[in-house]
């Protein structure tokens, strides 16, 4: 595949940077032209200065991470993923997700599955959101101004999540929403908020919660005349509770 002209490209090398094969880009490694780009294959090698870096096709976990502009709280990847993993969910899924915020959690299902309706009542983060979307290039996502807690639309759904205040109001509605084995799951920062969640899960058609939560922490490794590897001293702890239950 060739690179068209201003379309997005990731310069792998040293750092990977985010950027549109246009005008000319600076860092802390030298200048490159990036039109004179355009035309050239993905995965071509290029010089800055003395360093290699490859052209290469950005991912939505590169978008996310370098180009999407975030609100205060967003669901990260390790908790995006677990939903995919737990839920098994694909390509033809129909997905509403409530309390879009910056859109993360949308940008990042939407690479996986059909199609996916998400929900923001406040007119900030639902024009934040809306920009993150058009930027991502995914054509499969449908944001609205709107409050969910006012009534779904949608019907025979194969995953609701939840990501907004008072989830608990909204377990009636997504019961009716989602088919008969299809998925719910609310992201909770706070154990109470999980309780609330679960009591009105056990009030209704849903089988019994299963509650996650994520703890995650890299390791560094030195490579040299003498090697050795320790866990990183700082390591992404609590986000928040995932709470998986299906339609009975």
């Amino acid at each position: 595949m060739r690179i068209k002209p201003k379309q997005q490209i990731l310069l792998l090398g040293p750092k990977s940077y985010l950027v549109r094969a246009e005008g000319r880009f600076d860092c802390e490694y030298g200048s490159v032209q990036l039109d004179k780009l355009v035309g050239k294959a993905f995965g071509t090698k290029i010089k800055i200065d003395k360093y290699n870096f490859s052209i290469v096709q950005p991912t939505v976990t590169d978008f996310l991470f370098k180009l999407a502009k975030r609100a205060p709280q967003v669901i990260l990847p390790k908790d995006a993923a677990t939903i995919l993993a737990v839920t098994g969910i694909g390509r033809d899924a129909v997905v509403v997700d409530a309390g879009t915020g910056s859109s993360f959690l949308s940008l990042f299902l939407a690479n996986y599955v059909g199609k996916i309706y998400t929900y923001e009542k406040k007119k900030e983060f639902y024009k934040l959101a809306s920009r993150n979307i058009k930027n991502s290039g995914l054509k499969n996502i449908s944001i609205k101004l709107a409050d969910i807690s006012k009534g779904i639309k949608e019907r025979n759904v194969d995953l609701i999540t939840l990501d907004l205040e008072g989830p608990e109001k909204i377990i009636k509605l997504a019961e009716k929403a989602l088919k008969a084995g299809g998925w719910l799951v609310v992201y909770c920062l706070h154990v109470e908020e999980v309780q609330a969640v679960c009591r009105e899960l056990t009030k209704r058609s849903f089988t019994e919660p299963r509650i996650v939560e994520n703890l995650q922490r890299n390791w560094q490794i030195h490579v040299g005349k003498r090697t050795w590897t320790r866990p990183k001293s700082v390591m992404l702890g609590h986000t928040g509770f995932l709470v998986f239950a299906r339609k009975i």
